[in-house]
Formats: C-alpha cells, sequence, structure tokens
C-alpha cells in the first residue's frame, strides 16, 4: 500500500463501508434505523436506562449528536425518556424497540459476519486488542 492509505484513511474506510452496509441491510428488512440509531439502540438493549451524557461516552460520540439521535428515535416510539433529575433523563427501550432489536441486531451480525470473510478468529481478536491499544495511547497522551 503506498502513502495515501494511511491508518486513519483505512480505518475509516472500513467504518464507513459497515456502516453503509448496515444501513442497507437494515433497509432490506424495512427497518428505517440508520447507523446512528441502531448503535443508539443497540447500547440501550445491553445497558437499559442510561442517561444521555452515559451513551455519549460509551459510544464515544458528541453528547448533541445523541440527543439528535434520542429524539429521533423517541419519535419512532422506539426509546422513551424518564426525568431522574432536573439535569438528567433515563433513555430506555420501548416495547416497540424490543420487538425490533432481535432482527436489527441480526442484522448487524451478519454485516460482522460478512466483513470478516476470509478472516481467521486469532486475527480478529489481534485486530480488537490492537484497536483498542490505539484508543488507549491516544486517550493517556489526551489527558
Amino acid at each position: 500500500m503506498d502513502e495515501f492509505y494511511s491508518l486513519g484513511f483505512l480505518l475509516n474506510r472500513a467504518s464507513v463501508s459497515m456502516s453503509k452496509l448496515l444501513n442497507a441491510r437494515l433497509e432490506s428488512e424495512a427497518i428505517d434505523l440508520p447507523h446512528s440509531q441502531f448503535i443508539v439502540l443497540r447500547c440501550l438493549h445491553y445497558k437499559d436506562g442510561l442517561s444521555q451524557q452515559e451513551i455519549a461516552r460509551l459510544l464515544c460520540k458528541d453528547a448533541a449528536a445523541i440527543k439528535r439521535t434520542i429524539d429521533n428515535l423517541e419519535k419512532k416510539e422506539l426509546v422513551a425518556r424518564s426525568q431522574v433529575s432536573q439535569r438528567e433523563n433515563c433513555i430506555n427501550i420501548t416495547s416497540k424497540g424490543q420487538e425490533l432489536i432481535p432482527t436489527a441486531l441480526e442484522c448487524g451480525d451478519n454485516v460482522l459476519k460478512d466483513s470478516l470473510k476470509d478472516i481467521e478468529d486469532i486475527d480478529y481478536e489481534k485486530l480488537k486488542t490492537l484497536l483498542d491499544k490505539i484508543y488507549m495511547n491516544i486517550e493517556e497522551i489526551s489527558q
């Protein structure tokens, strides 16, 4: 690979491609759930009752972007906010969201499976470890 294909470029290209494929797969299942909404709903599926700030932190996303995403999920009746304090809301998946999540997760699992075709499990685990190490190094430098 030449110098044009930097690590950042390759990571972004893979991420964007996976996101586009997920969007297409969800759309083919008649699920109106773009990637940005999918990851928030998935997060809440595994850990329901989080605040917007907690979701933003867990997903490494901007709090304002998470607020907009939750607004959109709320309009679709997939999540609901409940007031915890004057300054904080708790976000929960609704029954409609719970009905949708198995099919959405299956689409996500299939995208991952297809993305990892011809990649050995040991290489996949190593990739995850390396990406986490890169993240931790950057976080350490940034503090």
